[in-house]
């Protein structure tokens, strides 16, 4: 199943039924999340999405070469940022939440760092943005020791173990 759509207007408007339409995606997504792609294509030198997740979506650790950013810029909902050093060891935790709140709203990395987006409210939705052009082959790394997303059982252990643990930072 198609989880992104990719924008073919000039000028892009994102509005609330938008965001009501991606959600009712994302919910026939056998993933739980869908994208709307403002960019017009993965040779885009700026990658803008706006991405929803339902709070069953599970997307693994992950980390991009250098000289590529990720931002994360939260619309709704929140969110926990993993921040994992080489060998898997949460390092820190980044609590999110929309602008107004005592929550950073913002989360860049410009590293190549071991990073993960857990959604921790019904519905979450972003704004990423990435340093294009995007080769999923060469732009996106996955760790051996976090499990795939079709593990369920091991998703489930593994967001349990790690949301409890405390960080580097506290």
């Amino acid at each position: 199943m198609v989880e992104a759509i990719f924008n073919d207007k000039d000028i892009l408007i994102v509005t609330a039924k938008d965001i009501d339409n991606i959600k009712k995606q994302a919910l026939a997504s056998p993933r739980k999340r869908f994208r709307l792609c403002m960019h017009h294509s993965g040779d885009d030198r700026t990658q803008e999405m706006v991405i929803v997740f339902h709070k069953d979506t599970y997307m693994p650790p992950h980390r991009h070469p250098k000289g590529k950013s990720e931002s994360y810029h939260i619309i709704e909902g929140s969110m926990s940022v993993f921040i994992f050093d080489n060998d898997g060891k949460v390092i820190d935790k980044i609590e999110m939440a929309p602008h107004k709140g005592r929550k950073p709203f913002i989360f860049r990395v410009s590293d190549s760092i071991w990073h993960m987006p857990v959604p921790t409210s019904e519905w979450l939705v972003y704004h990423e943005t990435y340093t294009g052009p995007f080769v999923k082959e060469k732009d996106v790394e996955f760790p051996i020791w976090a499990p795939k997303e079709d593990e369920r059982e091991q998703v489930k252990c593994f967001l349990a173990e790690i949301s409890n643990k405390k960080t580097a930072k506290g």
